[in-house]
This record gives C-alpha cells, sequence and structure tokens, in this order.
C-alpha cells in the first residue's frame, strides 16, 4: 500500500512541478506563496499548521523564498509574519493561475469524480491516522 501511495504522490508532485518550472519552483513552494497571498501575512507556525509541514521545513522554505525576495520576514515579538514582496505580488497572479492549470489537467487525467472522492478518502484518512 505505502509504495503504491508513494508513487501515486510523486506522479501527482512531478506533474504538477511541471507547471513552475519557468518559474523554478517546486509546489510545495508554489503552495506556501498562495497561502500568503490569500491571507495577506501568516506565521511561520500557521503556514506549518496549513501546509502540515514541520515548522524547521517551513523554515528552511521560507529563507529560499526570502532569497529569491519573493517574501519578506517581519518580527513583530517573538512571532515571525511572513507577506510577499513586491516581487511575489506580481509573480502570484501566474502562479495561481498555473496551479489551477495543473489541478484542471489533473482532473482531465482522472477524472473529476475520481479526484474529488480520492481528495476526500486521503484528508479522512490523514486525520484518522493523527
Amino acid at each position: 500500500m505505502h509504495a503504491i501511495l508513494n508513487s501515486f504522490s510523486r506522479d501527482v508532485c512531478r506533474l504538477f512541478d511541471a507547471y513552475f518550472k519557468e518559474h523554478k519552483l517546486a509546489t510545495p513552494f508554489v503552495e506556501l506563496l498562495i497561502h500568503i497571498s490569500e491571507n495577506e501575512k501568516l506565521s511561520q507556525k500557521e503556514l506549518s499548521e496549513r501546509m502540515n509541514l514541520a515548522p524547521s521545513t517551513i523554515t528552511r522554505f521560507i529563507e529560499k523564498l526570502q532569497n529569491r525576495e519573493l517574501v519578506e520576514k517581519k518580527m513583530n515579538g517573538r512571532m515571525a509574519f511572513i507577506t510577499l514582496s513586491g516581487k511575489g505580488k506580481k509573480l502570484i497572479p501566474h502562479l495561481i493561475r498555473a496551479y489551477r492549470e495543473a489541478e484542471e489537467t489533473l482532473q482531465k487525467k482522472l477524472g473529476e469524480k475520481f479526484v474529488h472522492t480520492t481528495e476526500q478518502l486521503l484528508k479522512h484518512g490523514s486525520g484518522q491516522l493523527k
């Protein structure tokens, strides 16, 4: 079972990553940027929770995005809040459009019902495992 899930996950990741190749960004970085754009600013903790990733992973992602000048980190006491930079704000419409195109391609290849059902099953399963 694990091998099948892992293989499916890698295949979906490759499909999505192909849409962001021109921007030299992997899908998790794009998803992080989209989360920030939808909320204006988020703490690293909030990003970690929303993306179900370890705080250390979020820290690494943010550092890479800061190096590319796509996000800015602002401290408020001990809390770090992440916002899109001007460059990030210009890029985000292109990334959102590409993300939607990737989702549409996935639905065309697998079928809308399969994608919806699989998404619901994976959410349920993940919740049960936690």
